[in-house]
């Protein structure tokens, strides 16, 4: 007789006459409910997850194994012609790409399918007088889900260690909760089935999650080591869960935390499908995935799913750390709260999809891609049939057809303006915070007004933060984002000076020599970017009710936000010096501002137009680019140079000189360099600047400490000049970047961006020309600087 592959088919009873399928409800809701019906569902919940806990880790279809299809123990699953020796160290782990949302669909649907086979199969048999009674419960059971936005604490069930429960008529019994944590059955430790240790940044003291018997939450410092009891045992901290998610809670009456906010603008943004889906970007600006066009666009699903990895797990809690996070029974709360926030956007977004899709350096090879991701990709380990066909993006597109669906959905026809009302209501953090403050007409900060006598109108800010994802090998890390008091010039890093964070959910493609992750192993090849995009001016809010700030217009809130200030911290809450990651993270920060309008009608989305850059604000890193040419090794000064590689929009040139005369002279005199471009059927000088289109010139004015820019076509005037002062001045040895994007240059100094300028004309650079004026004056920068070319695809 063959193989008999698991077929993962989604629950098919309890469906109604009409098509209808039961709802996967709100673990909060549904826990709490006094229904008959509903306590009795619970209670087969937990009795058939705690069977399913003590299935011997052998066997396929065992708690172990079906949580080890995420990493750990890197073994085949359901494969029974996958050697070990093919898999190797590698895991299934499906992150940073577009099969994000529809990997982890039927990898839910095989985890509620286990629960309720062992219901029917094994639970229910055991009370013959209540058969009908649990059969017609266990039906319309499906997946519980944790909205950690709406309900930003541990719930209450969740948290603790012993429950009692009624079975039928049976008198009450205290179990074990198999929420709590997760136990390895007959007392074996993980590492006896091939659960590691997974390396600390920098090679320091490693987390052996093999020591364990059970899962941790939010563990301390010295409760992670291998010799603790603590750590053997595992050891749960919900209250510091709480506190972590309180921590970025939003400043308003609700018991929401700021993942609320997140999931505001991520269903009410415009955005397609790979920006929806996965926190990766390409680098080039004309990729299918790039994301260059807007700053809306670096809010995604992943990153706000990782920070909540990170909010539960702790510094070293199995939910922080990819290999082992499923483990941790509130893995499957969590991701199902992902799965419904994927279903809502589907429905608010029906016809947006994926066909075809780079491989954007995450496919996962070991399912066999190759260099394409479509929405036909296997999704490996994943079968429909008991002969095998796996899973594809396309059979996992539709969740109705697979026996379930979500409160907000019940019926399958619910328009947008229907779910809009939902969203705005339930998400809309900052719109409540506004609407309710506009109530009050005489106590509005400058910078918000009441619009129309419909809603109201207020500047909006927002951070977008873009980095390596293997800028540490792999290994994750937490970038955590301060604001230093006015007045104060020191870093102190104090609790109370936190805004945010963001968790880079991440793994090392190698432990101890060997490769545990094929996926992981090609990102850091290739330099992955990612992105992050979180709202701050809630943050802004609470700052003005604590008259902290009187004004939300921008030359107000940039003085503020300019006393931002960020670190990295490693798995272990420790910091990291820069000097550790400077070269590799290649950090960009952004803060953007647009001006938000809300309308009282809950079925209206907000309005706002096109989010600005504030050139003054942030940092940004070129790292992550290939440098394709130096230009003339040398430029000297009043001499025009032709660029080895002409760079398009999406490149950027640097220019360094090893000196800088800051004194400041007598009389004004200007050191400029100008990005030209010559059309190459012209006939005219090419040794005259008047034949080239100047596409930006900066020049530098030492007596008033400023900047002008300015731009020309060939043989006409020049426009208007726009002037700005850096601050602080050009260092010893100064750094001039030009970063070239679609519809603007943007100038920064010493690394600091200071300035936006508008691309008017629209050619690629393909000479500089340094000079001085008068043309006889000596330059403040060195007589000879160096040019360096980066572009984001070869010219």
């Amino acid at each position: 007789m063959g193989y008999s592959y698991y077929p993962i088919t989604g629950i098919k009873d309890g469906w109604g006459l009409n098509g209808q399928v039961p709802v996967r409800r709100d673990f909060n809701e549904w826990t709490a409910s006094g229904d008959p019906k509903d306590r009795v569902q619970l209670v087969l919940y937990l009795l058939a997850l705690k069977r399913l806990q003590a299935v011997s880790p052998d066997d396929r279809d065992s708690y172990f194994q079906i949580a080890g299809i995420h990493g750990f123990p890197y073994i085949p699953w359901d494969e029974p012609a996958t050697t070990q020796g093919e898999i190797g160290r590698k895991g299934y782990c499906v992150h940073a790409n577009n099969l994000f949302p529809p990997w982890h669909r039927p990898y839910m649907l095989l985890y509620e399918q286990r629960l309720y086979e062992i219901m029917v199969n094994e639970i229910i048999p055991k009370y013959p007088t209540h058969k009908d009674e649990f059969l017609e419960a266990a039906r319309t059971w499906r997946l519980p889900f944790w909205d950690w936005a709406k309900n930003p604490k541990v719930p209450g069930l969740v948290r603790l260690p012993q429950i009692t429960i009624r079975v039928g008529s049976d008198p009450d019994i205290t179990i074990d909760n198999p929420l709590y944590q997760f136990r390895m059955p007959n007392n074996k430790k993980m590492g006896v089935y091939g659960v590691g240790q997974i390396v600390d940044f920098d090679g320091g003291p490693s987390i052996d999650y093999g020591a364990c018997y059970a899962t941790s939450r939010c563990p301390a410092k010295g409760e992670r080591e291998a010799s603790s009891k603590t750590w053997v045992d595992g050891v749960v901290h919900d209250d510091e869960v709480d506190n972590y998610m309180s921590e970025h809670s939003a400043v308003t009456d609700e018991s929401y935390g700021s993942a609320a906010e997140l999931i505001y603008r991520l269903l009410t943004y415009p955005m397609d499908y790979p920006h929806f889906a996965t926190l990766a970007r390409d680098e080039t600006a004309t990729s299918a995935g790039a994301s260059t066009s807007k700053v809306t666009n670096d809010i995604n699903m992943e990153f706000i799913h990782n920070n909540i990895h990170y909010w539960v797990g702790g510094n070293g809690g199995h939910m922080s750390q990819i290999p082992v996070a499923t483990f941790d029974p509130t893995f499957w709360l969590h991701h199902c709260n992902i799965d419904r926030l994927f279903a809502i956007w589907q429905t608010l977004n029906p016809d947006k999809w994926f066909e075809t899709d780079t491989q954007r350096f995450f496919d996962q090879k070991i399912v066999g891609s190759g260099t394409l991701i479509t929405n036909k990709t296997p999704l490996r380990p994943f079968h429909k049939d008991t002969k095998g066909t796996v899973w594809t993006p396309d059979d996992a597109r539709d969740w109705f057809k697979l026996g379930y669906t979500y409160p907000e959905l019940r019926s399958g026809k619910e328009t947008p303006t229907q779910l809009l009302e939902m969203v705005n209501e339930t998400y809309g953090i900052s719109r409540k915070e506004v609407l309710e403050m506009a109530k009050s007409a005489t106590n509005l900060p400058k910078g918000m007004e009441i619009s129309d006598g419909d809603g109201a109108k207020t500047y909006d800010y927002a951070l977008s933060i873009k980095y390596s994802k293997f800028a540490l090998g792999g290994r994750p890390f937490n970038m955590e984002v301060f604001l230093r008091p006015e007045n104060e010039t020191e870093n102190s890093f104090r609790t109370e000076d936190f805004v945010t964070n963001v968790f880079n959910f991440s793994q090392a493609p190698e432990n101890n020599g060997q490769e545990v992750c094929s996926n992981c192993k090609d990102g850091q090849a290739s330099n992955v970017q990612v992105t992050a995009y979180i709202p701050v001016t809630s943050y802004l809010i609470k700052m003005f009710k604590q008259q902290q700030l009187n004004s939300l217009e921008p030359l107000i809130v940039e003085k503020v936000l300019a006393r931002m200030y960020w670190r990295i911290v490693d798995i272990g809450g420790n910091p990291i010096p820069e000097e550790k990651w400077k070269d590799t993270m290649n950090l960009n920060i952004a803060v953007s501002q647009t001006q938000m309008s809300y309308s009282k009608d809950p079925t209206q989305l907000p309005k706002y137009p096109d989010p600005q850059v504030i050139p003054t604000l942030g940092i940004s890193s070129i790292g992550s680019q290939t440098p394709v040419g130096v230009v003339g090794n040398n430029i000297t000064v009043g001499q025009i140079s032709k660029l080895d590689a002409a760079v398009p929009a999406g490149g950027s040139i640097v220019f360094k000189s090893p000196s800088m005369n800051s004194d400041i002279p007598s009389r004004e005199t200007g050191t400029g360099i100008a990005l030209l471009y010559w059309d190459p059927t012209s006939q005219a000088d090419a040794r005259d600047t008047e034949n080239y289109d100047i596409l930006l010139s900066v020049v530098i004015k030492n007596k008033r400490r400023v900047v002008q820019c300015n731009h020309k076509l060939a043989r006409q005037g020049y426009d208007l000049t726009v002037e700005f002062e850096p601050r602080p001045w050009f260092g010893d040895c100064p750094e001039l970047r030009v970063d070239i994007e679609q519809d603007q240059f943007v100038i920064s100094v010493d690394g600091r961006r200071v300035q936006s300028y508008n691309r008017s004309i629209k050619q690629r650079v393909t000479h500089v020309h340094y000079y001085t004026t008068p043309s006889r004056a000596q330059p403040v920068m060195a007589r000879e600087i160096m040019a360096t070319i980066y572009q984001s695809s070869p010219a």
